[in-house]
């Protein structure tokens, strides 16, 4: 049965601003939660926004936004540590697997992802520093990066 998002997670409403990303169980720190923003030169800020991608801004973030060029072959839960795959090759190739980057090091990545900072308790909303969208409450977004 297709599932929108993982069985971990779910979309309600957010007292930072309209919908926001929340856990359904605890989730540790350094996991692959999946990807949410395709990149699409027809669509609105460039990219297709997947269910995984109602994330909201917060001064205190919970999970960071990485990109990469090729679609990351991680599944919810796997392990990934944000600093070591973000290394840059000597051969200066940017199209392998583990090679992840922040959004500010590669603004035009074909994949963001999402993966976790802190440990995230169940009922917990997922928030990350910044987002794609500009919001009314906030004035935070991708246009001010």
């Amino acid at each position: 049965m297709y599932r929108p998002l993982p069985k971990e997670l779910t979309i309600k409403n957010s007292p930072i601003e309209g919908l926001g990303l929340y856990a359904k169980e605890d989730i540790k720190k350094n996991t692959f939660i999946g990807v949410t923003h395709i990149r699409d030169e027809q669509f609105e800020n460039k990219y297709i926004r997947t269910p995984l991608g109602f994330y909201n801004h917060s001064n205190d973030p919970n999970i960071i936004r990485m990109v990469s060029d090729v679609l990351p072959k991680l599944q919810f839960g796997d392990p990934v540590d944000p600093k070591v795959n973000k290394k840059q090759l000597e051969d200066g190739k940017n199209d392998r697997q583990d090679m992840f980057y922040n959004l500010d090091e590669k603004s035009d990545a074909k994949y963001m992802f999402l993966i976790t900072v802190k440990d995230i308790k169940a009922d917990q909303e997922l928030t990350a520093n910044y987002n794609l969208y500009t919001y009314p409450k906030t004035g935070v977004g991708l246009q001010m990066i």
